[in-house]
């Protein structure tokens, strides 16, 4: 240990500096084990604390996304959803049903994975959606980019059936 001394990011110093990142890392799980994907009492799950989320049912607006309006068939607005959704790089469709949809998209460099989610009420002519982030406290926009360009993308294809 006595070559170690002096040395900048050795030592002590080095192991308090692992320790410090696993608790960060077991901090930013437990905040997407806290709302998980999935729908609770026919609703998506509201958003973690942190800003890596965005929802059509967030209250707090710097995370709310309008949801999308149709006016079609609900089944043929989730068959457009998938095929959509299947269609962009590094995502895999878990759950595909006529009202809830769940996808993972992972990042391109270092593969973490972010939750997207469609839900279509049978009573109402609206997806909601929410993509968040499983791992890290801030996204840098990615959720609400990705929610953006699927709107658009789903806006482009309704208008192309009129």
């Amino acid at each position: 240990m006595e070559e170690l001394r002096g040395l900048p990011g050795r030592g002590n110093a080095c192991a308090g500096g692992r320790i410090g990142a696993m608790s960060r890392r077991s901090r930013s799980r437990s905040l997407q084990l806290d709302n998980p994907p999935g729908l609770r009492e026919g609703r998506l799950a509201q958003c973690p604390a942190g800003p890596h989320c965005v929802s059509s049912l967030e209250e707090r607006p710097a995370r709310r996304v309008a949801p999308i309006g149709y006016a079609i068939a609900r089944a043929e607005v989730s068959a457009l959803l998938l095929e959509l959704i299947g269609s962009w790089p590094r995502m895999q469709i878990v759950t595909a049903g006529t009202d809830y949809i769940h996808a993972v998209q992972r990042s391109r460099v270092f593969r973490f994975p972010d939750d997207l989610e469609c839900h279509l009420p049978a009573d109402e002519r609206l997806v909601y959606l929410r993509s968040c982030a499983r791992f890290g406290w801030y996204d840098f926009g990615v959720n609400r980019a990705r929610v953006e360009r699927l709107r658009q993308a789903v806006n482009r294809r309704l208008a192309q059936r009129r």
